[in-house]
């Protein structure tokens, strides 16, 4: 019968087959590492995992880019230190990038370094490569778009009409933020009577494009005749999220016209390409609702000044009558609505205000927390040393070594049990005494056993 292999021994290695301690091999590692890659290399992949220290370094890992959802197979781990940083700032500067983020696919520069100490292998990055990423960001956008196109969902939403007076705005942005004011400040300054749900979000970094679809979707239960989705200009990093293609297929389906107003007049993103009208700016977008509903009043107040003529031409007291009443309607609609907008600027401005104010306060408690924190955690590190020191002592003043040194001595049968109380010898067994500079082996001829007390 076969031996089972869990009970097989591993063979022994062949006579004069070397082995390498620990430390030799990895020292054999580094010395190779050194002269494989004696130089910095290029290495592309896609950034996960980014973290920022407070030290200003950054650490990511560089993975294999593979299709959503299935996991890579390689990764690697690159660390930017803060001095670097600097420079590899003002290169993605220089070409309008921005900040590094997860999921972007880059192509770094960096020191292939190996740590004997831990046996691990990582990148020290020192450059990147700009436009790596531009053509990188630019071809997945355009994959994307033929991919939008092809189902369909680039006309999704363009085949809703726009109400002949879009009054009802449902907006998304940034609470606050300049493309917010310059939004609102055109509308206001039309004197016209919007109405703005507004409902704030990120615009830019990992939490942007959640924000944006969740402001979206609450927009959809509301009665709103068109969505704005609007943001400032920026690097075409920062700008990115209106790449998402999860965003882009959320304004697709939204149930009334979505406009956009993104960036800069030569900036262009997926989000434009699926809304029912793309415009350059905040401004813009502003500025095409405001056409439209100042362009429908022009043409009312036209027709009630062709009804007034007609009406004194044939004499008419009562068309006449008619016609100034529509005209005095016509002015107090527009007053009334100047007046509701202004309010309702004045309420957003305090909404905006306060809600500011309990971010900064947030912040200056945040700021005290990360404060309190290291000193908290060196307290109890400090008060956690004391408690092992004394246990140190006490466990030190329980030593055996010790109490040997005092002049104490231990009592052993021959089998190594320590003997504490007479019952556990009989004459003419052998005992063990252990003291300071040796043994004493000896034989019990007599027991004295101690009277109990009474």
């Amino acid at each position: 019968m076969d031996t089972p292999l869990f009970e097989q021994e591993p063979p022994p290695p062949p006579r004069g087959e070397r082995s390498y301690g620990v430390a030799e091999f990895n020292s054999l590692l580094s010395q190779a590492m050194g002269e494989l890659f004696p130089d910095d290399i290029w290495v592309e992949g896609e950034i996960s995992n980014l973290t920022r220290s407070r030290a200003g370094h950054v650490y990511f890992d560089l993975v294999e880019p593979t299709e959503p959802g299935v996991p890579s197979p390689a990764k690697i781990s690159v660390v930017l230190f803060n001095q670097t940083k600097q420079i590899v700032n003002s290169q993605l500067k220089r070409h309008n990038v921005g900040r590094l983020l997860d999921g972007m696919a880059v192509r770094v520069r960096a020191a292939v370094d190996f740590y004997e100490q831990r046996g691990s292998l990582q990148l020290r990055m020192t450059g990147i490569d700009p436009r790596y990423i531009l053509a990188a960001m630019a071809a997945e956008r355009e994959a994307l778009l033929q991919r939008l196109h092809s189902e369909g969902v680039t006309q999704q939403n363009k085949a809703h009409a726009i109400p002949p007076v879009p009054l009802r705005i449902g907006l998304v942005t940034s609470a606050g933020s300049a493309a917010s004011e310059d939004f609102l400040t055109e509308l206001s300054q039309s004197q016209l009577g919007f109405q703005i749900m507004a409902c704030d979000s990120r615009v830019q970094g990992d939490l942007a494009a959640p924000g944006l679809i969740a402001g979206l979707r609450t927009l959809y239960t509301r009665d709103v005749d068109v969505i704005v989705v609007i943001r400032g200009g920026g690097s075409r990093g920062d700008l990115a999220v209106f790449d998402n293609e999860a965003l882009a297929r959320c304004i697709a389906e939204a149930p009334v016209p979505v406009l956009t107003g993104i960036g800069h007049e030569i900036d262009s993103s997926v989000a434009d390409a699926v809304a029912h009208t793309a415009l350059k700016t905040p401004t813009a977008a502003a500025t095409e609702l405001v056409g439209r509903v100042g362009g429908f009043v022009e043409q009312a107040e036209g027709r009630w000044e062709v009804i007034r003529a007609l009406s004194l031409g044939v004499g008419s007291r009562a068309e006449h009558s008619l016609a100034e009443r529509a005209a005095r309607v016509a002015r107090a609609g527009r007053s009334g609505s100047a007046r509701a907008l202004a309010s309702l600027e004045a309420r957003g401005q305090r909404l905006s205000h306060t809600a500011h104010a309990g971010l900064r306060a947030a912040e200056v408690r945040l700021d005290a927390y990360s404060e309190a924190l290291p000193r908290r955690g060196e307290r109890i590190l400090r008060a956690s040393n004391t408690n092992l020191d004394h246990l140190d002592a006490r466990v030190r003043a329980l030593d055996p070594a010790v109490l040997l040194r005092r002049g104490w001595s231990i009592t052993r049968t021959t089998d190594g049990a320590v003997i504490t109380h007479v019952a556990q010898a009989t004459p003419g067994d052998t005992i063990v005494t252990e003291v300071l500079d040796g043994t004493i082996i000896s034989n019990v001829s007599v027991i004295d056993p101690k009277e109990e007390n009474p």
